[in-house]
């Protein structure tokens, strides 16, 4: 069960669970209309009434259902575990979760990758507008390459005003899309520094 914490650092009373969801769902970061509560709890514990940790919340919803067909629960917001790459499809599984994220801003096609960890090799490739974007990535055990999440923000500058955000929390991560004013209302509702690079 996640823990949950009984008050926010600021001294204002906690917002349970239902209501920090309404709150994260007014600045676009809403869970999938086919997940329910009972799904969201699976992984959270407790009820939707109990006092929400923003952090722990978002993780959950930033992930899968962790039961049945394992789920996204939301196309909003990514939690990734940095140590993410073992075999081929790993980084095919990557560069979909960001267009995901995108909202069809990077309409992508034919995506491939090549993994192997003991020969230091890693690259993916796609189809966008007609071209093949190529990029070769580096290779460190397990860890995804933080150059991916570079090119692929580059790749959204030249098409929105809107851009993907991030804050670490250890080996794993939340990765959102969006604009500014969306970055600094999650920041302050979450208390999690998110930052474009």
């Amino acid at each position: 069960m996640w823990p949950f914490s009984n008050k926010k650092k600021d001294g204002k009373p906690p917002v349970s669970v239902a209501q920090a969801i309404e709150l994260l769902a007014g600045i676009g970061i809403r869970v999938r209309p086919q997940i329910t509560s009972d799904d969201l709890l699976h992984s959270l514990g407790g009820t939707m009434e109990s006092p929400a940790d923003l952090t722990l919340l978002l993780c959950v919803i930033g992930g899968e259902v962790e039961r049945g067909g394992f789920e996204r629960i939301s196309d909003d917001i990514w939690h990734i575990d940095m140590e993410c790459i073992e075999d081929n499809g790993d980084y095919i599984r990557l560069v979909e979760r960001f267009a995901i994220l995108a909202k069809g801003l990077l309409p992508l096609k034919n995506v491939r990758d090549r993994v192997d960890i003991e020969a230091g090799e890693a690259w993916v490739e796609f189809e966008l507008d007609g071209k093949t974007v190529h990029w070769n990535l580096e290779v460190d055990n397990d860890w995804a390459s933080p150059e991916l999440y570079s090119n692929m923000q580059e790749l959204v500058e030249t098409r929105s005003d809107k851009k993907f955000f991030i804050t670490a929390l250890g080996q794993d991560s939340l990765i959102c899309f969006g604009d500014t004013a969306m970055k600094q209302k999650l920041s302050e509702l979450s208390g999690l520094d998110f930052q474009r690079e």
